[in-house]
């Protein structure tokens, strides 16, 4: 039971992890001619990385909205309403002044933010292999020049 209790647990994330993440990306896409067979190499693992990661972030802000209408619907059944403009201005205000909600609402802006950097990434690596293999065959005429 406790373990459930974990899984199901939120994680406040500040834009720290966004930081963290594009000071991942750099390190993946980092390229010289050292590294550039390694790289060529940890082309489908950093792909792999980085859509595991997008999952991941994508899971979390499912929770975040489960969340925020796990809050909407306690406090809205506290308030017993007929009037369904007066029930959506009362959850605009549940919205805007429950604590926990304000908080769910910067998380779930934070975690769009991750979500939003991590598919442009995709969609950069989508050809990252194919500059490595440029840069190959560029360094391999260089060398037989």
């Amino acid at each position: 039971m406790n373990d459930n209790r974990e899984n199901n647990k939120i994680e406040l994330k500040s834009n720290t992890i966004l930081s963290n993440y594009i000071h991942e990306l750099n390190e993946d896409v980092k390229l010289s001619i050292s590294n550039l067979r390694e790289k060529s190499l940890l082309c489908s693992s950093i792909w792999a990385k980085w859509i595991s990661y997008l999952f991941l972030e994508k899971d979390n802000l499912q929770r975040i909205s489960s969340a925020k209408q796990k809050i909407l619907k306690s406090k809205a059944s506290q308030i017993k309403m007929h009037d369904s403009l007066l029930k959506m201005k009362s959850e605009d205000k549940i919205l805007e002044n429950d604590e926990n909600m304000k908080k769910l609402n910067e998380l779930q802006k934070n975690t769009q933010d991750c979500i939003d950097f991590i598919e442009r990434s995709l969609n950069m690596l989508s050809s990252f292999g194919f500059s490595i293999k440029n840069a190959l065959e560029a360094l391999k005429l260089e060398m037989t020049h």
